[in-house]
């Protein structure tokens, strides 16, 4: 007996409740993710555990930058060194694209050439003399550019 409730009390909770289900019922129901597109699928790349921690970056932002630029969703497998690009065939591609140019950064200059842009990509030449002015002090004003424009500046 001590444990009865009055009874417009559970029926008022127990309605809310009802209808905070059915709402997110209804929701999903009505597609409350997004549709994926129909050249949706899936490739890994292998690569090695010095390309890991440089593509995940500090706090896992260079991941996410490439997954957010590439519209790709982007998993890094560390224990098996793989990492994993899910998205429609462009995703993919751009992801992939962004991915190898962040690792290739690792080992030296990168060069982008005429066949690297999809459409996807603008390059301006810096001059030698105005590189460390453009970049800042450890790549501070580059980010900064990034932040404001939302591009991932190689």
């Amino acid at each position: 007996m001590g444990r009865e409730r009055s009874d417009s009390r559970p029926r008022s909770r127990d309605r809310s409740r009802d209808r905070s289900r059915s709402r997110s019922r209804s929701h999903s129901a009505q597609g409350g993710r997004p549709k994926k597109p129909d050249d949706y699928g899936v490739e890994t790349i292998k690569i090695t555990d010095d390309d890991a921690a440089f593509i995940l970056g500090k706090g896992g932002k260079t991941k996410e930058k490439v997954a957010r630029v590439s519209e790709a969703e982007i998993e890094l497998f560390e224990r098996d060194l793989v990492l994993e690009i899910r998205g429609s065939k462009l995703q993919r591609r751009r992801a992939k694209k962004y991915a190898e140019g962040v690792m290739a950064q690792r080992t030296g200059p990168v060069s982008i050439t005429e066949d690297y842009d999809d459409g996807d990509l603008t390059m301006l030449h810096v001059p030698q003399e105005a590189v460390g002015f453009v970049t800042g002090r450890a790549g501070n004003f580059l980010r900064t550019i990034e932040e404001r424009t939302g591009p991932v500046n190689v």
